[in-house]
């Protein structure tokens, strides 16, 4: 009896590892359970794959092993703000998005310190914005979102790739929107996304409901952008801060709401003279759009705070227009 129950229990665990390997393979053959360097190395293969990892804190990982492979002239870091800029719009120069791997001033210094080790680009744009200045930001998105850089670490399994795998019809696989990191980093957002973005986001309310106040900039929030301009001038990246735009009512929201006056003290302090001084005197000249024209149109955003394909083709040619971009960046030209 004894015997006859073990051979039972062998059986039982003989199928269940053959179920298991199967299911790891079938997995692994379609990207739902991978490595950032396996990722990589598919996008490197076939320009045209789409590739998000399932787990947004392996994004650096993945975008690292593509910069080692591209050796961008230029690279961008930043939140999701600026997810949509595109290589083309960086010609004749090599660009790199690597957006979505930064959403505080301490990770800007810690992705800038993993992306540069190895590969040395002319210029790195910066995307800081007035509440990665408050402490609040910085306990939201700190933790949560602390970027993993190993590229031989599994990332995740991600049961809808396994699904989207299987067999479909082809009028079910004609309505699929891959969203995603094109080969140049850039996201690509599904259209019916931004559609609904649109019509329901673009609002001051949104703005403010994503993004905490404060009656003044953090010295604690600061001290990371010091660090990091002297680890530039370390290894001889030229940086180049931006604030992207946001839509015109949230600015004049943050300008002249008195309910929120207390808390839009942070950004009348980013906005003022005193802080571009700041970081001039650290090496880092600072455009800031965030009162540009490019407002003005909804076309130029797809939500409150995350700029269009076509909004940033508009902040390109105001940085191309900028004496401090071109003494770093001579060849980038406006559109005509």
């Amino acid at each position: 009896m004894i015997a006859a129950q073990r051979r039972y229990v062998a059986v039982v665990l003989a199928v269940l590892t053959w179920f298991s390997l199967s299911i790891a393979g079938f997995a692994y053959r379609f990207d739902a359970l991978t490595t950032p360097a396996h990722l990589a190395g598919l996008q490197s293969a076939e320009r045209d794959n789409i590739i998000l990892p399932a787990d947004l804190r392996y994004n650096a990982a993945f975008k690292r092993a593509r910069i080692a492979e591209l050796a961008p002239d230029i690279i961008v870091i930043s939140s999701s703000r600026a997810g949509t800029l595109r290589d083309w719009m960086f010609r004749p120069y090599r660009f790199y998005n690597a957006a979505f791997t930064a959403w505080t001033t301490r990770q800007l210094l810690d992705v800038f310190e993993h992306l540069t080790r190895e590969v040395r680009p002319r210029a790195v744009i910066v995307v800081l914005d007035y509440f990665m200045f408050t402490d609040a930001w910085e306990e939201a998105y700190g933790a949560q979102r602390t970027m993993v850089y190993s590229s031989s670490r599994y990332v995740s399994f991600k049961l809808a790739r396994l699904i989207r795998a299987l067999p479909s019809p082809s009028a079910f696989r004609e309505q699929r929107r891959p969203d995603g990191f094109r080969a140049d980093g850039s996201y690509l957002y599904p259209q019916d996304f931004i559609d609904t973005a649109r019509e329901k986001f673009q609002t001051a309310a949104r703005l403010i409901e994503s993004s905490p106040g404060a009656p003044q900039m953090s010295e604690r929030q600061k001290e990371p952008i010091a660090r990091l301009a002297a680890l530039a001038r370390e290894r001889n990246v030229r940086l180049i801060a931006v604030q992207l735009p946001y839509v015109r009512a949230a600015v004049d929201y943050l300008d002249h709401d008195e309910a929120y006056w207390t808390y839009s003290g942070v950004w009348r302090e980013f906005e003022s003279r005193q802080t571009a001084d700041w970081l001039r005197g650290l090496g880092i000249p600072f455009v800031d759009l965030a009162r540009s024209e490019i407002s003005d149109s909804s076309l130029n955003f797809i939500d409150a705070f995350h700029p269009s394909e076509d909004g940033m083709v508009r902040v390109r040619d105001v940085l191309a227009r900028q004496p401090d971009v071109q003494a770093v960046l001579p060849e980038l030209q406006p559109a005509q």
